[in-house]
C-alpha cells in the first residue's frame, strides 16, 4: 500500500505544483482497517482554491486510481472545508480522528464540530439507513446475492454511526469496527452482534447463503431500528 501511496502522492504534485496545500488518506486505511480489494483508500486533496480547470486536472489519472484502488479523491479548498462542519458534522469528524497526513499541514486537526450539528446528522443518517434496509428488501427479498451487496455496503456506514453514537455518549471511539460495535452494545445495551457478523461477512471471514443470508438481514435491520432509538433519545 505504501507504494501506491507513494505513487499517488507523485503524481498529484505534479498535477498541482504550487496549488496544491495538503493530501491526507482517511478512513479505513488510515486506521489499520483496511480490507484489500473491499475497502477503498479514501484521499483528500486540498487546493489553494478549487476551481473548475483544475479540477478537471484529476480526470486524466482517476481510471488509473481507480484500478489502484482509490476512491474518487475528494478535493476540497480552505474555505470549503471549513464551511461545511455544520452539514457534514459526521464526515469530518471521522476524518479528523481518523486520518493520515500524506504531504503538507494538518488541515483537520483545528477543525471543530458542534454536538448538535452532529446528533442531528446521526439521526437523519440511521433513519436513511433504516429507510434503505426496508425498501431493498422489498425489492430484493427473492434476490441473496443483491441482499449480500446491501449488507455489505449498510455496515460500512454503520461502522461510522456507531463511531457517531459513543462521540455523542463519551464512550471510546477508538479501535476497529469489531471494537467499535462492541462498546456500542456495551454503552447504550442495543445489540450489535449481527452487525458484528455483517463486517465479518464483508471482510469476507464467514459466507452465508440462502435463509442463512435473509436471516441476518433481517437482524441488522432490527439492530439498525435500535440504533435509530438511541439517538433519538440523546440530547442535543
Amino acid at each position: 500500500m505504501e507504494q501506491v501511496l507513494q505513487r499517488f502522492l507523485e503524481e498529484i504534485q505534479g498535477l498541482y505544483g504550487e496549488d496544491l496545500l495538503a493530501i491526507f488518506l482517511y478512513g479505513s486505511a488510515a486506521a489499520g482497517d483496511h480490507v484489500p480489494g473491499r475497502s477503498d483508500l479514501n484521499v483528500g486533496v486540498v487546493l489553494r482554491k478549487l476551481t473548475p480547470a483544475l479540477l478537471r486536472k484529476a480526470g486524466a489519472d482517476l481510471r488509473a486510481w481507480h484500478r489502484q484502488g482509490f476512491a474518487t479523491p475528494v478535493f476540497f479548498d480552505p474555505e470549503s472545508l471549513h464551511d461545511s462542519l455544520d452539514v457534514f458534522p459526521i464526515e469530518f469528524l471521522d476524518m479528523q480522528e481518523r486520518h493520515r497526513m500524506l504531504w503538507g499541514p494538518d488541515v483537520l486537526a483545528d477543525l471543530s464540530i458542534a454536538r448538535g450539528n452532529l446528533r442531528l446528522q446521526c439521526e437523519q443518517e440511521l433513519r436513511g439507513k433504516l429507510m434503505k434496509l426496508r425498501q431493498s428488501y422489498v425489492e430484493f427479498a427473492r434476490a441473496p446475492g443483491e441482499l449480500e451487496h446491501i449488507l455489505m455496503a449498510v455496515v460500512s456506514s454503520m461502522v461510522v454511526l456507531a463511531r457517531t453514537l459513543l462521540r455523542l455518549g463519551g464512550g471510546d471511539t477508538g479501535g476497529g469496527a469489531d471494537a467499535v460495535f462492541t462498546r456500542t452494545q456495551v454503552r447504550f445495551g442495543a445489540s450489535t452482534a449481527s452487525l458484528r457478523k455483517a463486517w465479518q461477512l464483508k471482510r469476507g471471514e464467514i459466507r452465508l447463503t440462502g435463509s442463512s443470508l435473509e436471516t441476518l438481514y433481517h437482524e441488522v435491520l432490527e439492530e439498525v431500528q435500535g440504533l435509530v432509538r438511541v439517538v433519538d433519545g440523546l440530547a442535543a
